[in-house]
This record gives C-alpha cells, structure tokens and sequence, in this order.
C-alpha cells in the first residue's frame, strides 16, 4: 500500500531512555520539529527541558501510536533484541509514508535481520549513537546492498551539516564501533576472569592511555603519530596470547543474573549510593561537553589534507 508521502523536517524519535531523549534534543538544535513516542513522555519532557529550554517548544510527546504518522525520519532506540526491534518495526511501517526512513539502533543484529520480511526492506538504515548525543561527534550510519543509497546520502549529509556530527557509513550492515568495543572488552574481562589484573586496574590502563589519546586521533593516525614499527612489533609478539573468548567471562555473568547491572541498580563492577549515581550522572554530563569543545577546537578535519 502506497501511503501519502512524508512532512519535511519532521522527525520521530521512539525511545524510552536517556539516550534518546539525548537524540531529540541533538535533533531539536538543528531546527527540526522532533515527537518523542515514550512511555514516561514526563521524563523525556524534563530530560530535553533540562538540557536544552530553548528548543522545547519544537517538542511533541506521544505515549501511543497514532494510525498515521507523518514524519521524514523515524529514529528508533530499541533494546538489543532482535524480536523487539522488528516488532518496533512493523508497528511503524504501517503507519508512516514509504518514503519515510527508519534509521534504528543496532550493536549485535545485522541489518539484513532487521529488513527481512519488511514492506520496504531499503528504507530501514541502522544508525547508532552514543550518551549524550548533543554533546558528541558520533553518529555510525549502517548500510548493504539493498539500503537505497539516495536515502544514505541524505542521512549522511543531515548528519554533517545539521547535527553536527562528524559521521561515517559501514556498508557491510554491521556496527563497527561494537565489534572495536567488544573487542577491548573482551580482553579486559579475560584479565580480570584470570586473576592478571583488577577491575580498578584495567579502567586506569583505558583511561589514562587510550581514553587520553583517542578522542584527538583514533587508534590508527596515533599510530602514525607515534611510529608504527613499535605497534606492528608489539602486536606480532602480544597478538597471540589476547583473548579469543566467545562466551562473557563467569563474573560478568554473575552481575547480570543478580541485576547488578550498573548505576541503575545502584551496582555493577562498582558500588553506588542515589547520590553517587547523580554525582556522576553530573559530571559525565559537563565532562562530555567539556571534551566536545576539545575535539572541536583540534578538529582532524582541518588537517587531513596538510
């Protein structure tokens, strides 16, 4: 069924976390018009009220779906299961235009799972971000073969120029950024598993080193810049005894079969009280704007033709 064609500049957000209330208030800035469809609409209203009062009247919140929604984009930050983001799938198709793009949120799923069985397999792009989307340059545009490449281009460029992101595509339908992620964590959780280091230990060993110089360079122009001899030669000799694990190390198992599972419990690898959680709910907030006006301010950009 061909529905009426989509209303410009107009963009659903489908979320119920801070990530995504973090996104509609990124998209909020660049002049769209966002709906936030949540089923706390209070908690979205104050988490986009909060951090940006000057957008808030762009701002519609919905708590059900209407039978017609007449957006350009729907943006959709669902669990990481797969039944649940097809399910979120299906309950938009058969509501918005079908020129309208679904650009959801995917780690562990390829987009082939996603589009299969889809009335229109082509408009359905993954797109990740992370916390707090109006506070960073990511965005990971996820793309295949059946992915309409005008549609591509169009996100690509939305991204750039109106959220200010510094965007990048895979077009082989899955998450990158996950795969470098689980890559480190996998091997920090060995160490731990092994009795070679401590938790405390393997977040110094990330945050003084690879957190102090990934944000201005990334692994591999650092690399340049540090020589990459000593890396091709550290690597030969340390590459294999890293981890080839392909199951989650016992005690991560554990904290997640007791609910321990990070600040929203008040418990994960760490022990927090309520107003340890606010403490750095906080400051994460003022350190990522803090390191935005950093990354802005040596912009590799600027420096990739030198």
């Amino acid at each position: 069924m061909t529905r009426n064609k989509s209303v410009a500049n107009s963009v659903l957000v489908v979320g119920d976390d801070k990530l995504a209330y973090s996104i509609a208030t990124n998209i909020l800035a660049a002049g769209q018009r966002v709906t936030i469809f949540a089923a706390d609409s209070t908690a979205a209203h104050l988490a986009v009220q909060r951090d940006s009062p000057q957008t808030i009247h762009q701002l519609d919140l919905l708590t059900e779906l209407p039978d017609t929604i007449p957006c350009q984009l729907v943006v959709a930050v669902i669990a990481e299961s797969l039944a649940e983001k097809k399910h979120a799938i299906r309950q938009l198709e058969c509501r918005i235009a079908d020129d309208t793009i679904i650009a959801i949120n995917t780690d562990s799923i390829s987009l082939d799972q996603l589009q299969e069985g889809s009335d229109v397999p082509a408009r359905i792009l993954g797109l990740n971000w992370t916390y707090p989307a109006h506070q960073t340059y990511f965005a990971e545009i996820i793309c295949n073969a059946v992915s309409d490449s005008r549609q591509v281009d169009w996100l690509e460029k939305l991204a750039k120029e109106k959220w200010g992101k510094d965007p990048y595509t895979v077009r082989t339908g899955f998450s990158v950024r996950a795969r470098l992620f689980a890559a480190m964590v996998r091997e920090a959780g060995y160490l731990v598993a092994h009795g070679y280091a401590t938790v405390e230990s393997v977040d110094r060993a990330c945050r003084n080193d690879a957190g102090y110089y990934l944000p201005f360079a990334g692994n591999f122009r650092y690399m340049d810049l540090m020589g990459t001899y000593a890396y091709g030669m550290v690597m030969k000799d340390l590459n294999p005894d890293l981890s080839n694990a392909t199951q989650v190390p016992p005690f991560m198992k554990r904290l997640v079969e007791t609910g321990e599972t990070g600040m929203a419990s008040g418990k994960g690898f760490y022990t927090y009280s309520d107003d340890g959680v606010d403490y750095w709910e906080k400051i994460y907030r003022v350190f990522s704007k803090e390191i935005f006006e950093l990354m802005r301010k040596y912009n590799h950009e600027e420096a990739i033709d030198l």
